[in-house]
């Protein structure tokens, strides 16, 4: 079954008059449905609520055959979007969408836009800990990725990247690692 009969059949799709001439019959969302999709989604987004605000980050990366070890440090801000779709890194005065909840096919959706690009998916949260995976493009290499996620409390979260490599194994990538501004040693 193809994608527009998919939408259909699930009965959030329908026809209705379109939005520029009524007397045209086209596909429309049923707002009852859409209601219902908008109420999931914000559930959903309520259980990253935790994200938002300011994080200090440490980025350790290990050593490869070319480059030495190093870390990175620095500052991370998340807000919520306008209308709480999106939670967005905030940098450079802009919003940059990050992560939201798709309620359709009930996945949370990262969203890589900006130096690195692509879209990693996850069923959801298991306990403290989530996993992403999708394909990722950066400097124009490209890799199936898996990003885990784990909360350490309610002022610290990590997350490790992998990537898979051609025989199907994961391969260490870097950590991130993340405690909220004004918790701790400054």
């Amino acid at each position: 079954m193809g994608l527009i009969e998919k939408m259909f059949e699930s009965r959030v799709v329908r026809m209705g008059p379109a939005p520029l001439d009524s007397a045209r019959q086209v596909a429309t969302f049923d707002p009852a449905a859409l209601r219902a999709l908008a109420t999931a989604r914000d559930a959903e987004l309520e259980t990253f609520a935790w994200l938002i605000g300011s994080w200090k980050y440490e980025n350790a990366v290990p050593a490869t055959r070319i480059s030495p070890a190093y870390c990175d440090v620095g500052v991370a801000t998340f807000v919520s979007n306008a209308d709480r779709t999106w939670i967005c890194m905030a940098a450079d005065g802009r919003q940059l969408p990050l992560l939201t909840f798709d309620a359709w096919s009930r996945q949370w959706i990262y969203a890589l836009t900006n130096g690195a690009y692509g879209i990693l998916r996850s069923p959801g949260w298991d306990g403290d800990r989530i996993v992403f995976v999708g394909t990722m493009t950066m400097v124009g290499v490209t890799c199936e990725w898996r990003m885990t996620w784990s909360r350490r409390g309610p002022d610290g979260f990590a997350f490790v990247n992998e990537e898979r490599m051609a025989d199907g194994s994961l391969a260490y990538i870097d950590e991130w690692r993340y405690e909220r501004v004004g918790v701790g040693t400054e």
